[in-house]
C-alpha cells in the first residue's frame, strides 16, 4: 500500500465519525440559539463554529498527508471517538491539541500507531 493509499483510508475512515460529529456541535449549537432566541448563542456563532470544525479537519488531513508522504504511509494521526467532539466544538485549536497529546499521551486521545 502507498502512502497516498494509507492518507485516503485515514480519511475515508474517519469521514463519518467527523459529518456526526459536526451535526451534533451544529445541532446543540442551533438549539441554544433557537431556545436563548439569540441571547446566548447567535446564529453567527453557529456558522463560525462549523467552518472552524471543518477547517480543523482539513488540517488534520492535511497532517496525515504530510506525515504519510515523509513517512512511506506509516504514520496519521487517528483520533478516537471521544477526540472528535474536541476537534468539533474547538476546530483547529482541538487538532493542535491531537498533535500534542500524539507525542505527550500516546493512546489516551489517538490510536496508537501499528507499524509493520
Amino acid at each position: 500500500m502507498s502512502w497516498w493509499d494509507s492518507v485516503v483510508q485515514s480519511f475515508q475512515d474517519q469521514w463519518w465519525v467527523f459529518i456526526i460529529t459536526l451535526s451534533i456541535v451544529v445541532g446543540v449549537l442551533l438549539l441554544l440559539s433557537l431556545f436563548s432566541k439569540g441571547k446566548i448563542i447567535k446564529f453567527k456563532t453557529v456558522i463560525k463554529v462549523s467552518i472552524h470544525c471543518v477547517i480543523g479537519f482539513v488540517l488534520l488531513f492535511v497532517i496525515n498527508l504530510f506525515g504519510g508522504l515523509f513517512s512511506g504511509g506509516s504514520w496519521a494521526i487517528v483520533p478516537k471517538w471521544y477526540s472528535w467532539i474536541l476537534i468539533g466544538i474547538f476546530g483547529t485549536i482541538g487538532v493542535i491539541f491531537m498533535v500534542i497529546a500524539y507525542f505527550a499521551w500516546p493512546g489516551i486521545f489517538t490510536e496508537i500507531p501499528i507499524t509493520t
